[in-house]
């Protein structure tokens, strides 16, 4: 159940369409009707919400700040309607969770699927972003909680959990270097080079271990996605130098071999389960956030 009154369903579906006649066949209603509802309201403002065009509808400055607030409206009613649930024991509800691209992977996946069989009749959406995006949707309350790389320190985000991810190099399960326990830079700029590039974080520890060697690198690809790098580095084109994080599941399934970069000036990625202190999270929200917090200590340990 959506407690909007039928203005309000109306007027947002017009917005979203911008059109009486698509609104229309959306929900169902005669679009006179819908017109109808709609010019009542604007009478009662003394303004208009639409600007009238022959190629459609245009919010005006007073239909933005109510659709806005619309919006808003939608979205805590949502959090009561899970609130009241929380009251009746039910273990169910809604949770958002934002994350970077690279937590998208199966140990991930496999989490949130022990968490499914535990409580059922929570449903999540996940949502990819970059950090500042993020803690955007925390402070807007988009998302429940977001898990970020190396995040800036603010007032406006609190740090749950957090788990240090180490940088090494990555090469196919028989290559020379795979045995090894740790491994400096300069000990592999003999073998071809696989190069991350902007806007890659891993671009920036890169260029500053390659500038430190004195530009010194047998550089055969360069690429700004983590997906191409891993299919090179398996089709042994090159090595590479990835974050843990980014291939965890190879060397887990024994597909490629990771060995920790041990040069001293080289700093780990911190990758943080984030959420807005300011803002109550639901009883299902908070049952995932514990759950993810196990997880982010998993990630240490194998790291």
């Amino acid at each position: 159940m959506f407690a909007f009154s039928r203005f309000l369903l109306y007027f947002t579906e017009v917005a979203r369409q911008g059109s009486f006649r698509k609104a229309s066949e959306t929900l169902h209603v005669a679009a006179s009707s819908i017109d109808r509802q709609i010019l009542r309201v604007e009478k009662e403002l003394a303004m208009p919400l639409f600007e009238r065009h022959p190629t459609g509808l245009r919010l005006t400055a007073a239909g933005e700040l109510l659709l806005h607030a619309a919006n808003n409206w939608k979205k805590d009613f949502s959090r009561v309607c899970e609130q009241l649930d929380d009251l009746r024991g039910l273990r169910r509800g809604h949770v958002r969770i934002a994350t970077i691209d690279a937590i998208n992977r199966h140990f991930f996946s496999s989490m949130l699927k022990k968490v499914h069989h535990e409580y059922p009749n929570i449903s999540f959406t996940l949502t990819t972003m970059n950090n500042i995006d993020i803690q955007q949707a925390l402070m807007s309350g988009d998302a429940d909680f977001g898990i970020m790389l190396n995040p800036q320190s603010s007032k406006e985000l609190q740090v749950r959990a957090f788990a240090e991810i180490n940088l090494g190099i990555v090469v196919p399960k028989e290559h020379p270097l795979a045995g090894r326990s740790g491994v400096r830079f300069n000990q592999c700029i003999e073998y071809p080079f696989i190069i991350p590039s902007a806007p890659l974080m891993l671009s920036e520890p890169v260029e500053a271990l390659v500038n430190i060697n004195g530009g010194r690198v047998n550089e055969v690809a360069v690429s700004n996605n983590i997906h191409m790098i891993r299919s090179l580095i398996k089709e042994q084109i090159g090595i590479g130098i990835l974050c843990w994080l980014d291939i965890m599941d190879e060397v887990i399934s024994d597909e490629l071999a990771f060995i920790p970069l041990t040069d001293p000036q080289l700093k780990s990625f911190t990758l943080s389960l984030c959420v807005a202190p300011s803002r109550q999270l639901s009883l299902a929200a908070s049952m995932m956030l514990k759950q993810l917090e196990m997880l982010f200590s998993q990630i240490e340990n194998r790291a």
